[in-house]
């Protein structure tokens, strides 16, 4: 969903800095500065979230997520549409800097939180591969699929297909409300879901005897 409205309102990749990358160098390519300057201030914000959320996670530990990480994210969605909404024609530096923040204090909580990086889908996609090839493979020794991580992986590219055709889906039913709001609807779901699960319970279940699990190229390794 996220991405989807990342494409169609700013026409940047608000959790894929391999894009954007690529985005500068066309734009300094072509000449295009204040382009190539829109992206560069994406991944500086987007690095910025990161860098809040590694310190903030190690000054305040169990309480960073529901006094820290909860409002700011909400804010910033709700802040970014609401400045689109206020102001159309005025610039976009503001409101994609602030998702981009936010975003990456979400990918943060993902990947140190939860234990999985839920926006590489190419990394999901080859872990998989790998599992069913060993497992289908006489020389790999028919290796049994490792069951959470398979379930892991398939679970990441599953919620991202549906979250794509979920926008593009509100985007034809209600195209107005999702270009206004759309943003403002996820800060609000990603601050409840901080404030109700905390550290300790949305990574739960991705832990063995408190340990956040390891995920390599052969799934999940929670010994």
């Amino acid at each position: 969903w996220a991405d989807c409205l990342f494409i169609k309102k700013f026409n940047f990749f608000g959790t894929m800095m391999t894009g954007n990358s690529m985005k500068v160098g066309m734009a300094l390519v072509d000449g295009r500065l204040r382009d190539a300057g829109f992206y560069v201030s994406i991944i500086a914000s987007y690095v910025f979230g990161v860098g809040f959320f590694r310190r903030t996670e190690l000054s305040h530990k169990d309480k960073a997520m529901n006094a820290f990480f909860a409002p700011i994210v909400t804010a910033c969605f709700v802040f970014s549409d609401y400045w689109t909404w206020l102001s159309p024609n005025k610039s976009r530096f503001v409101p994609a800097m602030l998702l981009s923040f936010a975003w990456g204090i979400i990918n943060s909580v993902g990947s140190e939180v939860t234990g999985t990086l839920v926006f590489v889908l190419t990394g999901g996609m080859t872990r998989m591969t790998n599992m069913v090839v060993d497992r289908i493979s006489s020389t790999a020794g028919h290796k049994t699929i490792p069951t959470d991580g398979f379930l892991m992986s398939s679970g990441v590219l599953g919620g991202f297909l549906a979250g794509a055709a979920w926008c593009t889906y509100f985007s034809k039913i209600a195209p107005q409300l999702n270009f206004k709001w759309g943003f403002g609807s996820m800060g609000v779901i990603y601050g409840l879901l901080f404030l109700w699960l905390d550290q300790e319970k949305l990574g739960a279940w991705w832990t063995d005897d408190g340990e956040l699990c390891d995920i390599d190229a052969d799934g999940v390794d929670c010994n």
